[in-house]
């Protein structure tokens, strides 16, 4: 009889410790679906129409008037596929008037039917211009104001359909705790070319990797992504991108806690186009270990 009771316990330990075995493989494979899934989102984002492999030129305004159009005698010279002359782009202050060449020959976003159209003025007016495949609209880095131009049959549009990344690893998706700061910290950081630009820092995520305690500050408040952290580490310029990546944080819990899933770690807009403006991080964003996860990068544009 007591061989039968230990038998059937052990059988029942074993159920237990195989159905557990099953849940965590099961778990497994979810969590892999679901990074497999968002790969493709970032690939499918980077390719839509406010993705950054579209576009075909970043043009810095001067004060007063800017022709444009594809003639070599425009102040910002467009690709071959624009007319020889589009207009003139007007910057007066911080506010932007775009001057057809020839009535309606330019396509202006909101039904603007008028040669002389006002397309930008900072947090109220932005609008679009199309001329065929070519989009392009006004963009303000600190005090500058560019004309973001972008191809929507740009070539690398039919190629693009991968990015190098390591081995999904639910090791390196871990708890953070929020700590905000009593008042932010501003720092001015450098970007892509060469803008210093002002930046707050709203506070901190304390973690640990194999037992050691790390920190990461992100930059600005959260948007509808979570909020966004600029992360160099030692793969940086080896493996991945020289500058660091980017990850989003989602917003933490009444408990001051969160998830960074150091799997959805992603390059940088810059490592794909020459006309992006990224942010280059702070100091204390560089952690001093390998984080093998997330996007690779192994080739320039």
């Amino acid at each position: 009889m007591r061989l039968i009771h230990s038998l059937s316990f052990l059988f029942l330990l074993l159920l237990v410790v195989a159905c557990g075995r099953t849940t965590e493989m099961a778990d497994r494979e979810k969590y892999i679906r679901e990074i497999e899934a968002w790969q493709q989102l970032r690939i499918d984002s980077l390719k839509g129409k406010t993705g950054f492999l579209n576009l075909a030129g970043l043009f810095w305004l001067h004060q007063g008037a800017n022709t444009i159009g594809s003639d070599s005698s425009n102040t910002f010279v467009f690709p071959a596929k624009a007319a020889a002359f589009l207009g003139t782009v007007v910057l007066d202050g911080d506010t932007v008037w775009f001057v057809q060449h020839e009535p309606g020959l330019v396509q202006v976003s909101g039904n603007v039917t008028a040669d002389t159209a006002l397309v930008f003025v900072p947090d109220s007016v932005q609008r679009h211009m199309r001329f065929g495949d070519l989009n392009w609209f006004i963009i303000k880095r600190g005090k500058e104001y560019g004309i973001r131009l972008k191809d929507y049959n740009h070539p690398l549009l039919k190629t693009f359909n991968h990015i190098d990344t390591y081995p999904i690893d639910a090791r390196w998706r871990v708890t953070a705790t929020w700590e905000p700061y009593e008042r932010p910290k501003e720092v001015l950081l450098d970007n892509q070319v060469g803008m210093k630009i002002r930046q707050q820092i709203p506070g901190a995520f304390h973690f640990e990797i194999r037992g050691e305690p790390y920190s990461l500050e992100p930059v600005g408040e959260p948007g509808e992504e979570g909020y966004f952290v600029m992360v160099y580490d030692q793969t940086s310029g080896r493996e991945t991108y020289g500058s660091g990546r980017y990850l989003y944080v989602p917003v933490p819990d009444e408990n001051g806690q969160t998830i960074l899933d150091f799997n959805k770690l992603f390059n940088p807009p810059c490592a794909f186009t020459p006309y992006a403006t990224c942010l280059f991080l702070h100091a204390a964003n560089r952690l001093p270990i390998k984080i093998e996860a997330g996007e690779k990068f192994s080739g320039h544009h």
